[in-house]
């Protein structure tokens, strides 16, 4: 159970910092525009009066500090969050999708109910590997000390199970390769592109 948590840690940690990434590339031309903004004499005497000497370097701090890379909560973390959340509702639904298409072929379900359903458990998921004693921040702290080899290597397997968990249930979905054979064993299923 400690590997899974490590695992799954370490995909949250990577989309963690490739959000933070994505929005520092985003907000680069913003604070371009701030720097111009804040020359303005009467804007520069209002941060002044405030304490705050360079206000885009303080602008700046705040936006890293508390918005983006705060690891208790930021955008950094909720979208981290949200992308290793929909690889375990990936997993989740098409392991749904094998038995479904192999022991209920004919079943017609309510995509919408299973979305929610799926989509709880994911989160659930998420909470027990990540949130409960605040294991996200202190994998954060841990995997911040680590440099080279293994930041390449984690990354590299952060997308790889990306992609195979969006092939994984996109193929045992109805439409897909593994889906239709599962269906076809049932004998009473014909493919959709035959007559």
């Amino acid at each position: 159970m400690k590997q899974i948590e490590y695992f799954y840690n370490a995909m949250y940690y990577f989309f963690y910092r490739a959000t933070i990434r994505f929005a520092n590339f985003v907000t680069k031309p913003i604070f371009f525009i701030y720097s111009y903004i804040y020359k303005i004499p009467k804007i520069k005497k209002r941060f002044l009066n405030k304490g705050i000497d360079d206000p885009l370097e303080w602008h700046k701090q705040k936006y890293k500090n508390e918005l983006l890379e705060n690891p208790s909560l930021s955008y950094g973390t909720m979208i981290g969050h949200g992308l290793a959340t929909s690889i375990i509702f990936f997993i989740y639904f098409g392991v749904y999708h094998i038995i479904r298409n192999l022991l209920f072929p004919t079943y017609g379900d309510e995509a919408l109910y299973t979305f929610i359903i799926f989509g709880i458990l994911a989160y659930v998921t998420d909470v027990i590997f990540t949130q409960i004693d605040d294991k996200d921040v202190k994998y954060i702290k841990e995997f911040n000390e680590k440099k080279g080899w293994w930041r390449i290597k984690w990354s590299i397997i952060t997308i790889f199970t990306f992609l195979v968990s969006l092939w994984f249930v996109i193929s045992t979905s109805d439409y897909g390769a593994i889906g239709q054979y599962l269906l076809s064993l049932s004998g009473n299923y014909t493919y959709p592109n035959n007559p």
